[in-house]
């Protein structure tokens, strides 16, 4: 006789919360009725009295907010749901979502899901803050959290900005706004004063490449197009050969491995055509093949974590300290820097970023030399007429 899987139901038709097994002894599900839609979610253990604390608590919630619908007031807990069931938010990229949600969440389990959002302060921000920053704060799957610093803060409150502004702006079906006021409006996040923005310098460079070709194949070109492109990783390692056209010397960036959703077509440098030739050649590939095939399935593109560990590898091998964070941002940055002669709207255009606002906040970088020159050799004198 097949064995049943466990399961609970609390509350009753209307508003009512099931926790199950998805399979006798697998993990424990959650499903729940939003607008007439079965939402289902993993919780993520094996502990039914956990779980059912949990169903009460998300039954609490799903009754305050028909209560909140009605009275067209709005809860915190229906913010983040709707924010993250709506276009704004599953347009975007799925690591994106994941990592929307995760915040959004957290900030939501602190401040209270059944709490109006109208009630918001400035106070509740200065109270979420001192207690990341003091460790207060968990995750539900853990029994104790970590102390962040103020850069982790604003993109943890961000994400709350962002379902606020996105409220005062959607509709519902009666033509009201979800939400009429932006509580929060005119609040300062945190922000780090003195970020850690590290750049790769050249003769850094240099000596990873000497030593790339002992960490694999692949990484030497890595290395000479991160640096000649300026693009993010995330952007150069899923190129495909169809994307490289080596007579006309360009590259397509495709908008799916960019941040912004910006497609371009670029113009590479010799030395990068060089490279990219070389590496066609050896691979025999072309068309939709990767540029980076991934060693282990070939007909995929290298993983972020294997182009890490390649980078680590060269560092050590260098016999080099590699930066705290930002391991291939900081060749981004370093090309951008080098390029401070040029106009700002070109150096944008050239190296993907939308705007030249952070371009300008976050990778052109203050050298010594440059302000040396500025001190020493002014551009014009004022004089009398």
């Amino acid at each position: 006789m097949t064995r049943k899987g466990w399961t609970k139901s609390i509350g009753e038709r209307g508003a009512r919360v099931r926790l199950y097994e998805d399979r006798p002894g697998g993990p424990l599900f959650r499903s729940v009725y939003i607008k007439g839609k079965e939402v289902r979610r993993s919780l993520g253990h094996r502990d039914k009295e956990k779980a059912i604390r949990q169903g009460y608590e998300l039954l609490t919630a799903l009754l305050a907010n028909d209560t909140a619908l009605d009275e067209e007031s709005l809860t915190i807990g229906l913010l983040a749901d709707l924010y993250l069931e709506s276009p704004a938010h599953l347009s975007k990229k799925a690591r994106t979502q994941l990592g929307e949600g995760r915040m959004l969440r957290q900030v939501v389990r602190f401040l209270g899901p059944t709490r109006r959002v109208e009630t918001l302060s400035e106070s509740d921000v200065t109270r979420y803050s001192m207690a990341r920053r003091q460790g207060a704060i968990a995750r539900p799957d853990v029994d104790h959290g970590r102390a962040v610093g103020d850069r982790t803060l604003h993109a943890e409150l961000a994400v709350l900005m962002r379902a606020l502004r996105w409220a005062t702006r959607e509709r519902q079906a009666n033509g009201r706004r979800v939400l009429q006021e932006n509580p929060l409006f005119g609040v300062r996040l945190p922000r780090e004063k003195n970020p850690k923005r590290p750049v790769m310098l050249h003769d850094t460079y240099l000596r990873l490449l000497d030593v790339a070709e002992r960490v694999h194949p692949l990484f030497r070109v890595a290395l000479i197009v991160a640096e000649g492109t300026g693009r993010r990783l995330s952007s150069w390692r899923n190129l495909l050969w169809g994307d490289v056209d080596l007579e006309a010397g360009t590259i397509r960036w495709r908008a799916e491995h960019d941040k912004k959703g910006y497609e371009q077509v670029v113009p590479m440098s010799e030395a990068v055509r060089t490279t990219l030739a070389a590496a066609r050649k050896a691979q025999g590939a072309i068309g939709n093949s990767p540029v980076f095939p991934a060693p282990k399935n070939p007909a995929q593109a290298c993983s972020r974590e294997m182009m890490d560990r390649w980078l680590r590898r060269a560092f050590h091998l260098a016999e080099l300290t590699p930066p705290p964070q930002g391991l291939w941002h900081t060749i981004r940055r370093k090309w951008a820097s080098e390029r401070k002669g040029y106009p700002v709207k070109d150096v944008a255009a050239a190296g993907g970023w939308r705007d030249t606002e952070t371009l300008l906040r976050s990778y052109l970088q203050v050298d010594a030399e440059t302000v040396r020159q500025i001190v020493l050799h002014p551009t014009q004198r004022m004089v009398s007429r």
